[in-house]
């Protein structure tokens, strides 16, 4: 396995596990502008996993 697909599966990893804690926190009734905040990760994570996932 080449490093840029052990980053892409540590991202995609990392994606998961982020999914998971927006469903946490909207089940905790938080703050649509504090999710929308997390989702900006999410965001960042699929821009870098497309970018791993070209090499």
């Amino acid at each position: 396995m080449t490093i840029h697909e052990k980053t892409f599966e540590k991202l995609k990893h990392f994606e998961i596990q982020t999914q998971e804690l927006i469903q946490e926190l909207e089940t905790a009734k938080v703050s649509k502008k504090d999710i929308d905040k997390v989702n900006t990760l999410l965001t960042k994570i699929d821009i870098c996993k497309r970018a791993f996932n070209d090499k």
